[in-house]
């Protein structure tokens, strides 16, 4: 005769859970109390906010990243007409830092942009009016000069531009934001195109040029560089600076606010479970303290 044999199917929790009398964890009912659905809907729109922050900062890492490709591209490429690479909009798409070569005549008077660092000294960028031919009145940033010995309410003084015809070498640039600052005559607090012609009253092209090297009566066969006593500009920055870094950092914070609300619901559940069993709540708080003393005497032997 056969005896029916019955099994008794045993459910288990992870530990430091309990089971519920649904037979889940209790850790799912706690998640679903109104203080932790809030902690987690708090816990959501910081990783939002961080994801956004994030995606911030990688977009000025990419515009770095494509400013240095557009460099390694234009900056030391063999020279181009003006009119290739600029229009009355502006400098075209892609060739910023394009090394071009136009002549012309300078204008007898020049342009002090002030405030303006080299080499972590501040002076002046000393602006010069080429006329040209075809591609009509272009600014050049002939180079730098340190505050005069007087400080910045004496203009250092600079040589004339060179009379006659001359070929620049250099790399086009859009004009610069406006800073809207009363200056005195011949001066600018930036090089931008409106207040360049509110200074100086004449049409100017659609981008400027920052000078590499002049030319008297142009580039012959024995050209003659012009010494203008000015200092050249720092070459353009090249670093990528810390947005990439930073971005990485956000999108791992992303997860700081769901931490938070784990540990939160972690000591909670122990603390219950200390109210419904001290005796073992005790066991365990004993056997983290051996622990910890344990550790503090492996320290002291390794200072030994």
């Amino acid at each position: 005769m056969s005896r029916a044999r019955h099994t008794h199917q045993t459910t288990l929790c992870p530990p430091g859970r309990s089971v519920g009398d649904d037979g889940g964890p209790s850790v799912l009912k706690k998640l679903i109390e109104p203080k932790w659905l809030g902690g987690i809907a708090l816990a959501t729109l910081f990783a939002v906010a961080c994801y956004f922050l994030g995606q911030w900062q990688w977009s000025r890492y990419e515009h770095k990243a494509d400013r240095n490709a557009t460099l390694d591209r234009n900056y030391a490429a063999e020279p181009v007409p003006f009119g290739d690479v600029s229009d009355a909009n502006g400098v075209r798409p892609g060739a910023d830092w394009s090394r071009v070569e136009l002549s012309g005549q300078y204008a007898p008077e020049h342009v002090y942009v002030r405030n303006r660092p080299n080499d972590g000294v501040y002076g002046y960028e000393i602006l010069g009016l080429l006329r040209t031919s075809g591609d009509g009145t272009v600014v050049i940033d002939r180079g730098w000069v340190p505050n005069s010995p007087q400080g910045a309410a004496v203009l250092p003084e600079v040589a004339p531009p060179p009379a006659g015809t001359v070929t620049v070498v250099g790399w086009v640039r859009p004009y610069e934001r406006s800073l809207d600052r009363d200056l005195p005559a011949g001066q600018v607090a930036s090089i931008a195109a409106t207040d360049l012609t509110a200074t100086t009253g004449a049409d100017l092209a659609g981008a400027y040029l920052v000078a590499q090297q002049e030319y008297a009566s142009g580039r012959s066969a024995d050209p003659a560089p012009v010494d203008s006593g000015l200092l050249p500009l720092e070459p353009p920055d090249r670093s990528l600076g810390p947005h990439q870094a930073y971005a990485i950092q956000w999108w791992i914070t992303m997860a700081l606010g769901y931490a938070f609300v784990a540990l939160g619901v972690r000591r909670e559940l122990r603390e219950e479970e200390a109210e419904r069993d001290p005796e073992a709540a005790a066991e365990r708080a004993r056997a983290k303290a051996e622990r910890k003393k344990q550790k503090v005497s492996r320290w002291d032997e390794d200072d030994f």
